[in-house]
């Protein structure tokens, strides 16, 4: 029976219930199907992940700064991606310039992990190396690109642009230990498959927005004023995401990161990473992978551009595919990963991909590769969400800095012989041989990773597992 005192209380509720209903209808909107995870919007209630540790509101909140950080980097790096190559064909450089270009990134990125590694564990204070280096000085590196035109053109400017680059890739990359320990604490591992998934949902979108755009802004305008926006956007979106990032709550670092702050500096820092077979296996997959992927991966813009003359918002709109349907990627890949592990995503994504660079050596026409892209946003989604949380998982706890300083450091020390490998071999014998090449190269390093690399310990056991 109602009384007398409860009908202002519900007619509280009655004038309060309509914005309730309103935001959550946005909020079901913009993290379905995501929304047993902290999302880019407030929850508005509590989350219960069915483990024994529910999300702390510290916890939630840093997560949901992280979203955002991923939205906004994201839109950053799908411009250095896919117009930095053409960037240097505005000055009139070679393909083994372009080459070059992608190596030297990469060497310079390559040389950035082990210290950035050994900083994130003597010093801690892990957000606030991501911020100054990462979120800071690769940030303004990038504003610089939009300056040179003022002041050289031709061969100078493109050694200028090479150079700024590189710079940008190592302090971008000095921070990736440090932020791949810090991302190990924000994120439980009972959500971690889930929550990434719908991060890189967001990332997806910021990137089907962005290409597109870049690519109309160089053809609206003419001459390098175009580029010159660009990088101004470029700037403006990745000080959006170091502000984001910087509202993330940093945890308390694991106790054996603080133990090994106390111990004195030993020569062999990486020697006990070496010294993990299962992981090495893993480290000789990921090279043979990124030999081949980075062999042809600079150079598809560039065929597209010079042998099939697609416009460069052609090129915009055909990169934008892969981030459209890598959407639908993520939320399939993203559930399968808390379900049946990392090492599973990586394998199946990793024996479909390869069909992609087979799929060019048929392409007459720019259109003609919107098909290949469609498939592929959906299988790179996974693969490219399993790497992510390959390392963390694999890692023991007070070792992930250094464990992805040496994952990273294989990585890009083949994504700088491979841009080398591929211009030699494209001047040689075509670009359409160098596709082959690094179709069958992607295939083996699946193969070395299915045979060799057993499936880790902690990310076969679904979430739902956990609780029991």
């Amino acid at each position: 029976m109602q009384t007398q005192n409860e009908a202002p209380d519900q007619l509280q509720d009655a004038v309060a219930a309509p914005p309730r209903r309103a935001r959550g209808r946005i909020q079901r909107f913009v993290r379905a199907p995501f929304g047993d995870v902290p999302g880019p919007l407030p929850a508005g209630r509590h989350i219960d992940m069915g483990l024994e540790e529910r999300i702390t509101p510290d916890e939630e909140r840093g997560m949901r700064a992280f979203w955002w950080d991923g939205f906004w980097s994201n839109s950053a790096e799908t411009i250095v991606l896919n117009y930095t190559g053409l960037y240097l064909l505005a000055f009139g450089a070679s393909n083994a310039q372009v080459g070059l270009l992608a190596a030297l990134s990469s060497l310079s990125a390559a040389l950035a992990f082990v210290p950035g590694a050994r900083v994130a564990e003597r010093f801690g204070r892990r957000k606030a190396i991501v911020l100054v280096t990462g979120g800071g000085i690769a940030r303004v590196a990038m504003l610089m690109l939009a300056v040179v035109p003022f002041f050289t053109g031709g061969n100078p400017a493109i050694w200028t642009v090479i150079a700024l680059v590189s710079f940008r890739g190592f302090w971008g990359y000095f921070a990736v230990p440090a932020w791949t320990s810090l991302t190990a604490d924000i994120v439980p591992l009972g959500i971690r498959g889930r929550f990434l998934a719908s991060r890189n949902f967001g990332m997806g979108i910021s990137a089907l927005a962005t290409a597109p755009l870049a690519g109309y802004l160089i053809d609206r305008f003419s001459g390098l004023h175009g580029w010159q926006l660009v990088w101004l956007l470029t700037f403006v979106v990745g000080a959006i995401s170091t502000w984001a990032y910087s509202a993330i709550p940093e945890p308390a670092p694991h106790p054996r990161v603080v133990e090994l702050r106390r111990e004195p500096d030993q020569p062999g820092f990486l020697s006990d990473v070496l010294g993990d077979r299962n992981f090495v296996a893993y480290l000789a997959s990921v090279a043979v992978w990124n030999l081949a992927l980075m062999a042809a991966g600079p150079f598809f813009n560039v065929y597209l551009v010079e042998n099939l003359h697609a416009s460069t918002a052609m090129v915009g709109f055909i990169n934008a595919i892969i981030s459209m349907t890598g959407l639908v990627g993520v939320i399939y890949f993203g559930r399968m990963m808390d379900r049946r592990g990392t090492k599973w995503v990586m394998v199946v994504s990793g024996l479909l991909i390869p069909l992609l660079p087979a799929a060019w050596l048929l392409v007459t026409a720019p259109w003609q590769v919107i098909f290949i892209n469609l498939f592929g946003g959906v299988v790179w989604a996974g693969y490219t969400l399993a790497l992510m949380n390959m390392v963390m998982v694999m890692a023991p706890p007070g070792k992930r800095a250094r464990y992805a300083a040496a994952f990273q450091t294989v990585t890009f020390a083949a994504a700088f012989a491979g841009p080398l490998l591929g211009g030699y071999l494209i001047d040689a014998i075509g670009f359409k041989a160098v596709f082959a090449f690094s179709a069958v190269g992607r295939l083996a390093s699946t193969l070395i990773l299915i045979r060799f690399v057993q499936q880790e310990p902690e990310a076969h056991v679904p979430a739902a597992a956990a609780a029991t």
